[in-house]
């Protein structure tokens, strides 16, 4: 993948962090009781970017300022945060990945740092976005118990067959917004398996 990400256009680059990013907070949007000041700090930075794609450039001031209530994120040698910013730092160390709205909110909050890194220093970024929604088919296959040959699953092979589509086509010049944040995906394939939460919130 990371082959086809250096073509992607760097006007591209937001769709498609955000395109990875889909996938856990729709999750997260559809479940979030007991985390409404943690989805509403999300969902303001969800917002904002989709506004951005859509107007193909980043306002600076605007980025910073829903953005600025999270990060930059400070951590220690142990990776605690230092001087807690909101809910979203308070809580992190205390996130459950057999837990789905908890697992989304820690992903998330690793994504949305990756964007805001990427923006502020005008770096490409985005490289290991793909890993994201990975990590969430993951996390949905092993709360289900069994053992699965991961790789060969409909799921698997059906978000690894759209990042690769949507890397080609994000070489070149377009139009996406947020209507197009599973394009490429199987719904069918994605709702093959389901998580299992058995962890009282």
């Amino acid at each position: 993948m990371k082959t086809e990400f250096s073509g992607v256009l760097q006007e591209n680059l937001l769709f498609w962090n955000m395109w990875n990013i889909a996938y856990a907070y729709d999750l997260l949007e559809k479940d979030h009781e007991g985390y409404e000041a943690h989805f509403e700090l999300l969902r303001e930075m969800w917002e904002y970017c989709w506004r951005a794609v859509a107007a193909k450039r980043i306002d600076k001031d605007e980025f910073n300022e829903v953005f600025g209530k999270t990060y930059p994120a400070e951590f220690n040698d142990e990776g605690e945060f230092i001087n807690p910013r909101n809910i979203l730092h308070e809580t992190y160390d205390d996130m459950r990945e057999d837990v789905l709205s908890e697992f989304c909110i820690t992903l998330l909050v690793e994504a949305f740092s990756n964007i805001y890194d990427g923006v502020t220093s005008g770096r490409r970024y985005g490289v290991r976005a793909g890993e994201l929604p990975i990590e969430v088919i993951h996390g949905i296959v092993a709360s289900n118990g069994a053992a699965y040959e991961f790789v060969s699953l409909p799921i698997v092979q059906n978000e690894l067959a759209a990042q690769t589509r949507l890397l080609q086509d994000l070489s070149q010049p377009n139009q996406y917004t947020m209507q197009d944040r599973n394009i490429f995906r199987d719904i069918a394939a994605m709702q093959s398996m389901r998580f299992i939460d058995t962890v009282r919130k």
